[in-house]
């Protein structure tokens, strides 16, 4: 991995950490829908006469196979999309599990600041201002906060 795939990671974690929740759901939702449509039975209803099913535009409705094909027809839909709903996910999991894996091999300084910068999008002089003095009650110049998050950067890169 190259330091400029690792920073695009980085700064679409947020976004692909929301992506993944949001396209769980909607797998989840699609699942449920699937079960549901194996699950409907076709009622028949009793004809008691003859040429019942003739309407008055002579025309012959057949309800249970249009309604076994409606039902086939939507169990293909809903099979296409979990199909293309787990590609997604698949790849927005690896996207966010990359990230996750290296950050833990990070300490927590290194961390802290690393996602403040590259997630968060703050500057180098707001985080040794502000974050720095949270974190360990003393400041730092930019230069010094760069110099962190650059090797944090590079022991991302190596593991």
């Amino acid at each position: 991995m190259t330091k400029q795939e690792l920073i695009e990671l980085l700064k679409s974690y947020k976004e692909n950490k929301a992506k993944l929740n949001i396209k769980l759901k909607e797998l989840k939702l699609a699942r449920i829908k699937l079960k549901s449509c194996e699950d409907i039975d076709t009622s028949l209803t009793t004809s008691y006469g003859i040429n019942q099913d003739i309407h008055s535009k002579n025309k012959i409705t057949n309800k249970v196979l249009q309604k076994i094909e409606n039902n086939d027809k939507r169990k293909q839909e809903l099979k296409q999309e979990i199909e293309d709903l787990e590609e997604i996910v698949k790849s927005l999991r690896d996207k966010v599990e990359a990230v996750d894996d290296r950050l833990e091999g990070l300490k927590y300084k290194e961390k802290q600041l690393l996602i403040a910068y590259h997630i968060d999008g703050r500057s180098y002089e707001e985080i040794g201002n502000q974050l720095y003095f949270q974190l360990f009650n003393q400041t730092r110049n930019w230069e010094t906060i760069k110099k962190i998050i650059d090797k944090a950067t590079s022991k991302m890169i190596n593991l």
